[in-house]
């Protein structure tokens, strides 16, 4: 009895003082919000003055910016992209158009301010100049006359013209600016606005409320941050505090910008506050979903949705028996026949099992696919089934891909020839080459290896180019089903392989010869070794050994992997420290350290020098580890659109030597402008956004900005992508150090992505696809156990269903994309290949070519290849070619030439034109025997 008093007192004091706590943490909130309240209001009292740089990076945070010609721009008050001006005193400017409205934040109301707009006119030519009028509020306070040259306008403005919080600025021109070679209409060119105290005084002036609200939510947020990481209540309050401070300071000083400064600082408050208080929100989740887990009321409610489903898809079963099942079942008469009395059979099997029978039965068929001979059986069947049919496809298909798919190709031919890693043509004009032989310096170096045996045994063919992708394709279906069986159950394994082997993009990586197949293999087994060698306790130097050989062949494969294993290297030293954190003496963390950075150590040491001969070759050829062309195409591509003229612009000429600009490097954002910038990452994005995530339509315009906006571009459908949304959330609670793995491998890769290159291409993502469609697996086999426990098993039949049909839906996503890749692509090809037949029958072996597809007309033809430069210069495109010794110019149908050269050679691709004609200089010797859709080859004029 006495232990029992004991015990009560003891939590009666402990609850008496944890509510004590509380009381303590939530007065001293309560009283930093108090503060920060009375901080802003104070802050107000100071002069308003701010200063916006116009073309620089924040300032469409006050104006609105379009590229537009439309009406909408002109009434929303958007100014044009920013540019890049050496004349301005800034250094950049944006155009106006006939109206243009800034607006500048939380100003605050009442304030008598002297407005100050540096601006220039039209070019002295032009001869007049427009009157540009200046409202406040809507309300005149002034007009001026700009000249051909900066010049700083003022104007004061009365606290009684103020009335508002925010400082609408609004310009009228009375005239806008148009001509041939730029058709915007234009207004006046703006390069900064000045706010300034005309020393009015008041005795009160009234703040911004939303902008000390804001300060003041953010004060709360700051204090409860600093009170989860074990601060005595001393330090809490002198933080917070001191971050208080700085803040009015920042709305007494530059109150404009301070509204959005402290909207970031929301964010990233509330970001931190969620990672500290991860453990008990993730615990609150976990607790959450234990106690909803069970019950008749969930189990009912899965049953409904269950039900819901096997509805839905019963439609869509009737829908296509009655527009395509009978006309299907007698085209294949009479086999229909005997598919139609297996139906029956099995239908009659259902009957008779009855209620009891049905559930034995779906268990007993799902439990045998849960047996390694089950799995197995399944697995090898489908393999055979699904290569064999590959194997059909790829022996129809006498070509091997564009651009760096025939690359490959083409230093595998000329490894297995003895003249090593080089090409014979020019893609690109970065640099003047002496002659079209030069080493491959834009693509990586492995698979071109992985091809060549096969070429020394069977020749250069297209489809001996292939037969490492089946290698590959093996490798990678016994990684998945391994890796799946091994995480979760051989069901798992199983669904995940055939999941992704039928995946559009996978077909794709088949039956061309990339480089993505290898490197989803070699990825996929360094990441699974890498968690197996921190699982396996026996076997760790084993599987470490495995994961570092596989992390340089990866490398090797695709340089970028560099940034998965900057992700994985990332990972083990964040367990390291982990490990470390809570040994007490730092003698014993000297000690720990030792032992468990030696592995980390080896198993990086092993993947650089499995690296090192690629790093030592462009060393010795270029003067860098790590070289690409690409490295400069990233500083063009998407800067102006994903448009085919806008990827045009990476073929302009860029050496020097021929007028050219020189490379491209980080600094050419300052020339494409921050808009532009700023809109690749948009777009870059979006676009990834759109690969990864499921699309949510109608969903709140806060939760859209998360989900695709095409289900289209899901690369594992639109069912997958939800599953594995869904997987991806449970693996977070429940398979968290597998989970870790994932997103510490992953994210520098996006990040690199993201900023760098591009994302707006689906096979960047393919290395994804194996651990999504393994998430997907897990939530649909998942799915099944929970509905078959429910009713004492009844509902295990409607379980199984529904797992086939998500199964069959995942893999009838991608037939579409398979289908046209089958039937169409090769009709596509067709007219370029008879030109290639010509070329290779009517011109010499040394005959240079000029083309819009150089890697395909050197594997085609074997004869030497070199790039149309995207230019309108007609003597510079002669002159290159005369260069380079090009005596034929080739007008593929499968890739027109865009962008400038495009509408230069306009002429040349006039589906009238015939053999024999001469255009424009050009003699017209072939031409595809067809109406349109025509391939043409002209005999280069040999004078400028």
């Amino acid at each position: 009895m006495a232990v029992r008093n004991r015990a009560t007192i003891a939590g009666e004091l402990l609850a008496a003082e944890s509510t004590s706590s509380i009381r303590t943490t939530v007065r001293a909130t309560l009283l930093m919000l108090l503060l920060a309240l009375l901080a802003g209001v104070m802050a107000y009292q100071a002069p308003p003055q701010g200063r916006v740089a116009i073309g620089w990076p924040g300032d469409r945070l006050f104006v609105g910016v379009s590229p537009g010609l439309g009406q909408a721009p002109v009434e929303r008050g958007d100014l044009f992209a920013d540019e890049l001006t050496p004349d301005s005193p800034t250094g950049r400017s944006r155009w106006t158009r006939e109206r243009a409205v800034l607006v500048l934040p939380n100003v605050g109301a009442g304030s008598a301010l002297q407005l100050t707009i540096v601006a220039q006119g039209w070019p002295a030519s032009v001869g007049v100049q427009p009157t540009v009028s200046v409202f406040i509020d809507e309300v005149l306070v002034g007009n001026f006359v700009p000249t051909p040259h900066w010049e700083a306008y003022s104007f004061s403005v009365p606290g009684i013209v103020h009335q508002h919080d925010n400082l609408t600025i609004t310009l009228q021109s009375s005239a806008t600016l148009t001509d041939e070679r730029d058709p915007r209409p234009k207004g006046v060119r703006l390069a900064e606005i000045r706010i300034a105290s005309n020393q009015e005084s008041a005795l009160f002036l009234p703040p911004a409320w939303p902008a000390v609200a804001l300060l003041g939510w953010n004060a709360v947020l700051l204090a409860v941050l600093l009170a989860r990481l074990r601060l005595s209540q001393a330090q809490v309050y002198i933080l917070t505090t001191l971050g208080i401070s700085i803040a009015a300071i920042g709305l007494a000083g530059a109150r404009i910008w301070m509204a959005a400064i402290l909207n970031v600082a929301m964010i990233g408050l509330l970001a931190l506050n969620v990672l500290v208080y991860r453990q008990p929100l993730l615990t609150f989740i976990r607790r959450l979903v234990q106690h909803y887990a069970h019950g008749r009321i969930l189990g009912y409610g899965l049953v409904t949705v269950a039900l819901v489903c096997f509805g839905y898809v019963l439609l869509h079963v009737f829908h296509w028996t009655t527009a395509v099942g009978v006309r299907l079942f007698w085209q294949i008469f009479p086999d229909s026949l005997l598919l139609a009395l297996l139906g029956t059979a099995l239908l009659a099997l259902i009957l008779n099992n009855g209620r009891t029978g049905l559930p034995r039965l779906s268990d007993a068929l799902v439990d045998w696919l849960a047996t390694r001979y089950g799995a197995r059986l399944v697995l090898g069947l489908f393999a055979v089934i699904w290569l064999g049919f590959e194997a059909t496809v790829i022996a129809a298909l006498p070509y091997v891909g564009h651009a760096d798919y025939s690359d490959n190709a083409i230093v595998a031919r000329n490894l297995v020839r003895g003249r090593g890693w080089v090409v014979d043509y020019i893609s690109q004009f970065y640099y003047l080459y002496d002659s079209v032989t030069r080493p491959q310096e834009t693509w990586p170096l492995l698979q071109p290896v992985w091809i060549a045996p096969f070429f020394a045994l069977f020749g250069p063919t297209a489809w001996a180019a292939k037969i490492p992708n089946f290698i590959f394709d093996v490798i990678l279906l016994v990684l998945l089903y391994n890796i799946g069986s091994w995480l979760w159950d051989r069901r798992v394994g199983v669904t995940a392989a055939i999941i992704v082997l039928t995946n559009y993009l996978f077909f794709r990586l088949s039956i061309y010869v990339t480089n993505d197949l290898a490197f989803v293999v070699f990825s996929l087994a360094a990441t699974a070794a890498l968690l197996r060698s921190h699982t396996d306790g026996r076997k760790r130097w084993r599987w470490l050994l495995i994961s570092a050989i596989c992390t340089g062949l990866m490398m090797l494969q695709k340089p970028s992997g560099a940034m998965f294993a900057l992700g994985m290297g990332l990972w083990q030293l964040t367990i390291l420290l982990n490990h470390l954190r809570p040994i007490p003496t730092w003698q014993q963390r000297w000690q720990r350290l030792r032992t468990e950075l030696t592995p980390i150590v080896v198993w990086s040491l092993i993947a650089l020098f499995i690296l090192s001969p690629y790093l030592v070759r462009n060393m010795i050829l270029f003067g860098k580890p790590v070289y690409s062309t690409e490295s400069y195409d990233a500083w063009v591509l998407d800067y102006r659109g994903v448009s085919g003229d806008a990827w045009a612009e990476i073929y302009r000429v860029f050496a020097p030597e021929w007028g050219g600009p020189g490379l491209p490097n980080r600094s050419w954002i300052l020339r494409w402008g921050f808009d532009a910038t700023i809109t690749k990452f948009e777009t870059q994005v979006r676009e990834l956004r759109a690969y990864l995530m499921p699309a949510w339509p109608g969903a709140p315009d806060p939760i859209a900005a998360l989900f695709s906006h095409d289900a289209q571009k899901n690369i594992l459908t639109s069912l997958g992508a939800w599953l594995a949304l869904t997987g991806f959330l449970a693996a977070i609670a429940y398979r968290r150090n597998w989970m870790s793995l994932i997103g510490f491998t992953y994210t520098p890769y996006i990040l690199f992505m993201l900023t760098y290159w591009r994302t707006n291409e689906e096979r960047y993502w393919v290395a994804l696809i194996p651990w999504l469609a393994l998430l997907a697996s897990w939530m649909i086999w998942a799915g099944y156990d929970r509905l078959a426990t429910i009713g004492d098993r009844r509902w295990a039949p409607l379980g199984l269903i529904l797992a086939l049909t998500a199964i069959v839906t995942i893999v009838a996503g991608s037939q579409a994309d398979i289908a046209d890749k089958v039937r169409n692509e090769p009709r596509i090809w067709q007219q370029d290949l008879a030109a290639y037949e010509w070329l290779r029958a009517n011109t010499p072996p040394d005959a240079v070519i000029m083309t819009r597809l150089p890697w395909q007309v050197n594997w085609h033809t074997e004869r030497p290849a070199v790039m149309i430069p995207n230019t309108d210069d007609r003597e510079l495109l002669l002159h290159i070619a005369h260069h380079y010794g090009a005596k034929y110019l080739v007008l593929e149908n499968q890739m027109r030439v865009k962008g400038d050269v495009g509408r230069l050679l306009a002429p040349l691709m006039d589906h009238a034109n015939q053999p024999g004609m001469i255009i424009d200089g050009f003699e017209l010797l072939y031409a595809s025997p067809t109406p349109d859709f025509r391939a043409f080859i002209y005999r280069i004029p040999t004078s400028k």
